[in-house]
């Protein structure tokens, strides 16, 4: 009965812990303009990365997958980055940066600038047409977890919680 109850608790544990690291990542950044002609504007947006080629040593770039952008109401994608550029995520020493990504709007030209030392040193800024003023914000990055880790994690719990309800039950 021990060898059943332990191996229970093993198998649910194992289904609980965190999967391996994903070759496709989604994070989402957002944040608000704190300086110049647009103080208080926010914007948002989500990105995809395959991260198998990460090494994990010294400064990596990788390539967007996927990206979609909110700044001032308009959506940006890849495509929209500025000619001699493109959207990456950066990474040092397999740390987490951020994004790399430039745009040459008409309106508004803005780039969201990756940290230097993680993620919270990331930032957005844009530049204005006069007599506007340019400004920053703050770029907050977050991962977005995938359905299967949480599944995984929620049907481990429920094993056992299941070997411990079925236990109080055979001792009374």
């Amino acid at each position: 009965m021990i060898k059943t109850h332990l191996l229970a608790v093993a198998l649910g544990l194992a289904l609980a812990a965190p999967a391996a690291q994903a070759a496709i990542q989604t994070w989402t950044v957002a944040g608000t303009v704190d300086s110049g002609s647009l103080l208080g504007t926010s914007y948002s947006g989500s990105f995809s990365f395959d991260d198998s080629a990460l090494v994990g040593a010294g400064s990596e770039y990788l390539p967007v997958a996927s990206l979609d952008f909110v700044f001032e109401g308009v959506h940006f994608d890849a495509a929209d980055a500025a000619a001699g550029s493109v959207a990456e995520v950066a990474f040092e020493a397999g740390v987490f940066l951020g994004l790399s990504y430039i745009v040459d709007a008409a309106a508004h030209p803005f780039a969201l600038i990756p940290g230097f030392a993680d993620s919270s040193d990331a930032y957005f800024a844009y530049d204005a047409v006069l007599p506007a003023l340019g400004g920053a914000g703050d770029a907050i990055y977050a991962p977005v977890p995938e359905p299967k880790d949480w599944l995984l994690m929620l049907a481990g719990l429920g094993i056992v919680g299941l070997m411990v309800e079925r236990n109080k039950r055979r001792v009374v």
